[in-house]
């Protein structure tokens, strides 16, 4: 690239916008850690429904997970704290797209039910009573079956099961024997296209009906039921454009059976007469494209309320009801990437309800604890720039409490968020650097004791420095000339003068750009080193313990070192090869001996730990499974027990995973935590008090995410 423009849109497709890749790390979580923000647990491939039960009667609730690209089912059994043992596959069928509980062969075992989207079958799985399940049992419904309902259709107190079948525009009705078969019973004509089926008594005769959503209409279908398992000709019922799923309620407290319906672009309510008939939808806003919505209290107030899943926003809507038919303006959390089902359940033990959420373009299920109140946890946020790209942690007004500082990469600018020390930070005041910022780092260029600040500017090539006034704000920002394409900055002392220097990784060059401090702020002309190909990322340490600084450097190739001589020049590369190209390296000492190892992220959804030698010599890499691009690495000691741990950015998962060290150089599996939109870099530190360490995550979709650590709060 040779021209800033070139290097703006280029760099921009370069932040990595990959939030379809699918995760392939290993599927494990760990509950030793906890941040108040949504919780991620993995399943299989495109998870298209997740189910609430008790699948081992521990009285804990577990999740089954219908995984329609995998062809499997996942058991997360619960802890009973919010969080999930890692995720058991059973086979199912082919496709499975919506999954129901419940006790087909009255065992007092909960059994599962499943319907094989890219088939004519609805699979049953007896559950053992310990978490596992009997092989799937087939049987016979329409072509193309995406959902599935289950209650007592015929008045025998044995469960039935209701399947829409899309492709053939019909409804099948499978009787149970009681035994954990089903007879097959009638296949009903609807509308185009049905997606969703929902059981209530519409008419007041104490008798099953059926309510079917239709994608290809502007109405659901209601069919009567006779008592028998057997319906009337439906009758419809107008909605909104598209309705995906329907839901049945009380929501005007009348006693009459309501309608919820997710449409296209938003929620239809319809209030029931009780005698069959229906009174024209009201409609709320939910959020983009709505394609589940459930109905549960919330907030505890005996009124019901509605979740909805929002495929077009990845979110999750809940409108909290008035008990008069209307709701509250809808309350969105975000969630993981094309959000297809919602369910509710007490998964932390206490008597607030919670949500499971199956994210169909992650492969992972987002579960977001209640607040009792309707809310659900959620990570802080605070406004910066334009695409915040990184951020560093320094205390500029010295009152003890650590701010924030931000590179924006398109308002060219950083921005200083001043802490509050409670978690929460003041609004944001911006500082002009030069173009394309990609990288900000905290040092004291001019010996004042004053924390300054420098960006990597990628877009002009250069470095800015701004020096601090001491009271949160800074001088002017001056800039230096780097090679082309600089994408992260480092600070150190390379010559040994007590002057910090500046290390500028510059990707289109290939090179690693030295610039030796002055002393008052300035810096002498950049003398550059040659690394494998474009450098993304360096750290400073000394890992052959001669007392000079050295230089690891993440490339495309491998992981260059530099050793440093002690003057500010440094030796030839030496390349670590960590088998696939490395976006982030952080500095620790991972297995206590005192001798500092590297952390390395690249594509391959890990983390790689190389154990130094001491003498700069490393061992071959152990890799760890961190989720799905994993983007910047940072180190911290997050559940204090003295012993270093990885917190990883997961760009494609939007969340930060968590892995605990042993101290022995190894890692437990990774927990993972919602941070945003697209998640960039995350920074470590105390943000409301003590000695416990918090996360900030730069999301270049939406500013700042601040996650607390709650993890001695909540045990």
């Amino acid at each position: 690239m040779t021209t800033s423009a070139s290097k703006r849109v280029l760099s921009v497709a370069a932040l990595g916008l990959h939030a379809l890749l699918s995760s392939t790390n290993a599927r494990a979580s760990n509950e030793s850690v906890s941040f108040i923000t949504r919780r991620v647990f993995e399943a299989g491939r495109a998870p298209h429904s997740v189910a609430v039960g008790d699948f081992n009667g521990d009285n804990l609730e577990d999740l089954a997970v219908a995984n329609d690209g995998s062809g499997t089912i996942s058991i997360l059994l619960g802890k009973g704290h919010g969080t999930f043992e890692a995720a058991v596959d059973f086979p199912a069928g082919t496709n499975p797209s919506s999954i129901v509980v419940d006790d087909f062969n009255r065992d007092g075992v909960q059994d599962l039910a499943l319907v094989n989207r890219l088939s004519t079958t609805v699979s049953v799985l007896l559950g053992k009573g310990d978490g596992t399940f009997q092989a799937p049992a087939r049987f016979e419904v329409g072509n193309g079956p995406v959902f599935v309902a289950v209650a007592d259709l015929n008045g025998d107190r044995i469960s039935d099961l209701a399947v829409a079948n899309f492709r053939a525009s019909s409804i099948s009705i499978l009787l149970g024997n009681g035994d954990g078969t089903f007879r097959f019973a009638a296949t009903l004509a609807v509308n185009r296209g049905p997606t969703s089926i929902a059981v209530g008594d519409f008419n007041g005769d104490e008798i099953s009906d059926l309510v079917v959503a239709t994608g290809f209409s502007t109405a659901v279908s209601v069919l009567f039921g006779n008592g028998d398992g057997t319906f009337q000709e439906p009758v419809d019922v107008r909605v909104g454009q598209t309705p995906a799923s329907v839901a049945v309620g009380d929501f005007n407290e009348d006693g009459a059976a309501d309608l919820a319906v997710a449409n296209g672009a938003d929620v239809s309510v319809i209030f029931g007469n009780g005698d069959g008939t229906f009174q024209p939808e009201v409609r709320f806003a939910a959020g983009g494209a709505p394609h589940s919505v459930v109905v549960a209290d919330l907030n505890g107030d005996t009124v019901q309320d509605l979740a909805v899943a929002n495929t077009g926003s990845d979110t999750v809507a809940v409108l909290l009801g008035n008990g008069d038919g209307t709701f509250q303006p809808a309350m969105t959390f975000e969630v993981g990437p094309s959000p297809l089902s919602v369910a509710v359940g007490r998964f932390h033990g206490d008597n607030a309800r919670d949500l499971a959420v199956a994210d169909d373009g992650s492969g992972k299920i987002s579960v977001l604890l209640g607040e009792g109140n309707g809310a659900f946890q959620e990570p802080l946020r605070f406004a910066a720039g334009n695409a915040s790209t990184a951020a560093a942690v320094g205390d500029f007004n010295r009152d003890g409490v650590p701010d924030l500082a931000i590179a924006n990469f398109l308002s060219n600018s950083i921005s200083v968020l001043v802490g509050n020390g409670d978690g929460t930070f003041q609004a944001a005041e911006d500082f002009e650097v030069g173009v394309g910022p990609f990288s900000v780092a905290v040092g004291d260029f001019n010996g004042d004791r004053i924390p300054d600040l420098t960006a990597a500017n990628y877009g002009s090539d250069t470095v800015s420095v701004l020096l601090g006034r001491g009271d949160g704000t800074f001088h002017e920002a001056m800039s230096f000339a780097v090679a082309e394409g600089p994408r992260s900055v480092a600070v150190g002392d390379f010559n040994s003068d007590d002057v910090q220097d500046l290390a500028v990784a510059s990707d289109d060059a290939d090179v690693v750009s030295v610039l030796l401090g002055n002393g008052d702020g300035t810096f002498r002309e950049p003398m550059s080193f040659a690394v494998a190909r474009e450098p993304r990322s360096l750290a400073v340490g000394d890992f052959n313990r001669d007392g000079a600084q050295d230089l690891a450097v993440a490339t495309v190739g491998a992981v260059s070192l530099l050793f440093g001589n002690g003057d500010g020049t440094f030796q030839p590369e030496v390349r670590l090869e960590i088998g696939t190209f490395a976006l982030s390296l952080a500095v620790g000492d991972f297995n206590g001996d005192r001798v500092e190892d590297l952390a390395v992220t690249g594509p391959d959804d890990s983390v790689s730990v190389l154990l130094g030698n001491g003498d700069g010599t490393f061992r071959s890499p152990a890799r760890f499974g961190a989720g799905s691009f994993p983007r910047s690495v940072v180190v911290g000691d997050f559940n204090a027990d003295g012993v270093q741990d990885l917190a990883v950015v997961c760009e494609a998962d939007r969340a930060v995973s968590i892995l605990l060290g042993n101290g022995d150089g190894t890692f437990q599996p990774a927990a993972h935590f919602g941070a945003g939109i697209v998640p960039h870099s995350v920074v470590v530190g105390s943000f409301h008090g003590g000695e416990v360490q918090d996360l900030a995550v730069a999301d270049v979709g939406a500013g700042i995410l601040v996650l607390i650590n709650n993890t001695f709060a909540r045990n």
